[in-house]
C-alpha cells in the first residue's frame, strides 16, 4: 500500500496483481510525506531510496539502531525497514500492514481516504490462484499438488503454513460493506494501459517501466500454460465459490 501526499493518491494492494511492481514504480515519484509499505526490500534491490517518513517511523521503530542495519548491505537492510514499518503499523492497520482491508484504511487514515484518489489492480481470480500456488509453493521440497492446495483453501486448512487461508481474498482489500471504495479499478489483463491512465489522471507522468518484483516463480512467455490447465471441474467450483462477488462484479469467466 502506498499513501502519497505528494499526488494525493492511495494506492491499495491487492495480492498477486503485480501490486509489488507497481509499488517500486511508485516510489520514484513518491515525496518525503510518503508512506510506502509495499515492497521495500524491491525498491532498494532497483537503488530507489525510500521516503523521508518511512525511513524515520521505522528508525523510531528500531530505537535509532536503523542505520546500523546498512552495514549489512541491502537486502538485510531493506527486510530491517520492512520489519520495522510493518510492526509500526500493525497495530492501527492490522496483521499484514502493506495488504490492510479498505475498511481500515478509511478508519486510520480518513482525512486522506476522504481526499486522495484511491485505485488498485483486480485479477481474473482463477489465474490470481495459480500464481498464488506458485508463489506458496517455491522452495518447497515436498510441495502439494494444486487439486490438494485449493481443496485446503476452501476447507481453511493452511498445510502448515502454505495455503494463506487468512488472506487469500483481494474482495475485502478494495471494498467496504460489499460496495467497491476506488475511484480507479485497473485490471491486471490490461495492466500497462490501465495504469497509465489512472496516473495520467492523477497527474503522474509515468514512464511504462514496471520491474518483476516478484516475478520468476512460473515459467514466463510461451512456455507457461494457460491457467485453465492446472484446473478439473471441482476446484475450478471451489475457486468460483470463494470468489463470487469479485467474480460478478468485473464478469470474470473461467
Amino acid at each position: 500500500m502506498i499513501i502519497s501526499n505528494r499526488h494525493r493518491f492511495i494506492f491499495l494492494h491487492n495480492r498477486k496483481t503485480a501490486g509489488s511492481s507497481i509499488s517500486v514504480a511508485l516510489a520514484r515519484y513518491l515525496g518525503p510525506d510518503d508512506l510506502q509499505l509495499s515492497a521495500i526490500v524491491e525498491t532498494l534491490r532497483e537503488g530507489i531510496p525510500l521516503t523521508a517518513r518511512v525511513l524515520r517511523e521505522a528508525n523510531r521503530q528500531m530505537k535509532g539502531t536503523l542505520p546500523l542495519f546498512r552495514l549489512l548491505g541491502t537486502r538485510q537492510y531493506g527486510r530491517a525497514v520492512t520489519r520495522a514499518i510493518d510492526h509500526a503499523y500493525r497495530g492501527r492497520l492490522g496483521r499484514k500492514p502493506p495488504h490492510s482491508p479498505a475498511a481500515t484504511v478509511a478508519r486510520v487514515f480518513p482525512g486522506e481516504w476522504a481526499t486522495h484518489t484511491r485505485f488498485c489492480v483486480v485479477r481474473n481470480p482463477w489465474d490470481k490462484t495459480v500464481s498464488d500456488y506458485f508463489w506458496r509453493i517455491k522452495g518447497l521440497r515436498n510441495p502439494p499438488d494444486f487439486a490438494t492446495y485449493v481443496r485446503a483453501l476452501a476447507a481453511g486448512d493452511d498445510l502448515g503454513g502454505i495455503v494463506p487461508v487468512a488472506f487469500h481474498d483481494n474482495w475485502p482489500l478494495y471494498t467496504i460493506d460489499g460496495q467497491i471504495a476506488c475511484h480507479h479499478v485497473i485490471r491486471y489483463e490490461n495492466l500497462t494501459r490501465d495504469l497509465g491512465r489512472t496516473l495520467e489522471q492523477i497527474g503522474i507522468a509515468w514512464d511504462g517501466w514496471l520491474p518483476r518484483a516478484k516475478g520468476g516463480t512460473r515459467a514466463a512467455g510461451k512456455d507457461r500454460p494457460h491457467y485453465s490447465q492446472m484446473y478439473d471441474d471441482e476446484t475450478a467450483a471451489i475457486v468460483e465459490r470463494l470468489y463470487a462477488p469479485e467474480i460478478k462484479a468485473f464478469g470474470y469467466a473461467f
